[in-house]
């Protein structure tokens, strides 16, 4: 996270005199919510990373609508905002939209039951503030990834298990593996693994395309990018079957690859910040992949 986020949040904070101020952002990682991103308080009850959804109470109603709101003489269970754990009694309450639906600016005050309009209309040109500090961040998180992503294109070479260990160190995943179907068959085989138990051996075994993760992608031909954070949420879905070795992360990409001889299957899970992979991950991989995979001999050497 930013440092420079932090620093405005502080800074709204002792300008405001609030009890909170805190920042949330568009997560824009399967679940379309709202993360907080940065916070001061002198609340020991803050929620520490939590989600809210668009829409759902005051702060997800300013995310949907684009709209400031102020709402004064609260009384109302402050729970209901999503930020705290215990109702902690504020008096006041205002926060302020991000540009282009990006994330929501709050405070609120527990001394004050209103804030004057011009403090309103200062948290709104702090709400731009951070936007555009926001979207810095972020275009300096793409702009590092792009430069590790030219240096692994041109630097990709060798047999397909050495390409998805690369492919793992570039992503910042885990485990995964890589599958191949042959044109009109209806089973794939298993090309090689990473990240799993020393004494479990995957390469070489076959598997119907009517099964798991790598099935669905090899029967729809498309790519797919997974962000799951609830443990159930993980084991709803497997590469190959239930209870298999592979150590399931919150995060996972699948990517569909034509080849002159079928369609290979790349799929890798993992812990990591997706805040830097561009919106065309997925494409910009298979081109670099398309590079060095052309035809059957090396997929089968």
């Amino acid at each position: 996270m930013p440092a420079s986020l932090e620093h405005l949040v502080r800074l709204v904070a002792n300008f405001f005199d609030s009890f909170t101020a805190a920042l949330f952002v568009r997560s824009h990682q399967g679940n379309d919510d709202l993360h907080l991103m940065a916070w001061e308080s002198l609340s020991p009850y803050i929620v520490p990373g939590c989600n809210i959804e668009i829409g759902q109470g005051l702060i997800g109603w300013v995310a949907r609508e684009g709209k400031r709101l102020h709402a004064t003489h609260f009384d109302r269970d402050t729970r209901t905002l999503g930020i705290y754990s215990r109702d902690v009694g504020i008096k006041a309450f205002l926060a302020a939209p991000l540009l282009d639906g990006e994330g929501v600016l709050m405070v609120d005050s527990k001394n004050r039951y209103s804030f004057p309009e011009k403090k309103q209309r200062i948290l709104e040109d702090c709400a731009i503030i951070a936007t555009d500090l926001w979207f810095s961040w972020k275009n300096h998180r793409e702009l590092q990834f792009f430069r590790r992503w030219n240096k692994w294109h041109h630097g990709l070479s060798g047999k397909i298990e050495h390409m998805l260990i690369s492919l793992k160190k570039l992503l910042g995943l885990k485990s995964g593996l890589v599958a191949f179907q042959e044109i009109d068959k209806n089973v794939f085989i298993i090309k090689a693994t990473i990240g799993l138990p020393q004494k479990i051996s995957l390469e070489g075994q076959r598997f119907s395309v009517e099964k798991g993760l790598v099935g669905w992608l090899l029967r729809y031909r498309k790519h797919l990018t997974l962000v799951s954070r609830h443990e159930a949420d993980k084991h709803r879905s497997y590469f190959l079957w239930p209870g298999e070795p592979f150590d399931r992360g919150p995060v996972l990409i699948g990517l569909f690859q034509p080849t002159e001889a079928g369609a290979l299957v790349w799929i890798l899970t993992g812990d990591t910040d997706l805040s830097d992979w561009p919106g065309d991950l997925a494409e910009l991989l298979v081109f670099s992949l398309d590079r060095v995979i052309n035809d059957y001999t090396v997929i089968n050497p």
